[in-house]
């Protein structure tokens, strides 16, 4: 069998990656569109990363379906392709975060149903685990016939004891930085009932209360960027523990749910506004 954790190479670049979307500077995007606000500019930014992934779960499935599979190398390059373009998302997220941290908080991008879910500005890291055992469940029902009849299954199905123990270690590991995080948050939020914002209330003095929330902004974007880090970092460390081709099957299964969740929200969201529901 051969070794999961071999390092996935550095992705070459690909015509989709010249199109990849980027955050528009000064309010002008590379196409000369014009935006009045931080939150107009990465809206356009995410609707330009929801196409890219549509495209990258095509690649991968055609990966996962093909008669004639691909070569280890060629999945290991797919598979390092589609993790950049996430790792590309979260550093134009948390730069768009360093300049307005309030959108990422209250989104508008994403839809009501998906905000109900968030975790610290996004999903929580810990999901992608269940997600995971999900998947392999399900494949595995699907194939047990085959895998009886000592047929060889290429997928989530698949998975072997030894990679489930160690994605149950990274797992608790997961969950004990979430419960960190969590309690940073915690503390930055509390702050704002801290006595010197309860004597401002009454001084009535916006400047300084400005300065003050500023400060507390502050704290959050750290918070932020260690929770939109823990979310990259245990992507990669599923990866990590996957043969190539078991980790484009939990990549599709990943995009395949942010899409289905997201596409479900706005056309709810639709309904709503338009007085259908």
């Amino acid at each position: 069998m051969p070794d999961p954790t071999t390092p996935f190479p550095t992705p070459t670049t690909t015509p989709m990656e010249n199109q990849s979307p980027a955050l528009p500077r000064n309010g002008i995007s590379r196409n000369g569109e014009r935006f009045n606000s931080q939150r107009e500019q990465f809206t356009k930014f995410f609707e330009c990363f929801l196409s890219e992934q549509s495209h990258d779960l095509s690649a991968l499935r055609d990966a996962a379906t093909a008669v004639d599979p691909p070569d280890e190398s060629s999945l290991r390059q797919l598979v390092s392709r589609v993790v950049s373009h996430y790792e590309r998302y979260y550093e134009t997220k948390e730069a768009s975060a360093q300049r307005d941290i309030n959108p990422m908080f209250s989104p508008t991008w994403t839809s009501t149903t998906e905000n109900i879910f968030m975790w610290v500005g996004g999903w929580r890291p810990s999901a992608a685990f269940h997600l995971l055992h999900s998947k392999s469940g399900i494949q595995l029902e699907a194939r047990l016939q085959e895998i009886i009849r000592g047929g060889v299954v290429k997928d989530l199905g698949d998975v072997s004891a030894a990679q489930m123990q160690a994605l149950d270690r990274l797992q608790m590991e997961t969950v004990r930085a979430e419960r960190t995080i969590s309690e940073e948050a915690a503390e930055a939020q509390e702050a704002v009932a801290a006595a010197e914002m309860v004597k401002l209330v009454s001084a009535e003095d916006r400047s300084e209360m400005e300065s003050k929330m500023a400060r507390k902004k502050e704290r959050m974007k750290t918070v932020l960027a260690r929770a939109d880090r823990l979310r990259i970092d245990t992507m990669k460390g599923i990866i990590e523990k996957l043969e190539p081709i078991q980790a484009v099957h939990f990549l599709i299964a990943a995009a395949e749910l942010h899409l289905a969740v997201h596409h479900y929200g706005k056309e709810k969201d639709r309904l709503v506004a338009a007085g259908v529901m």
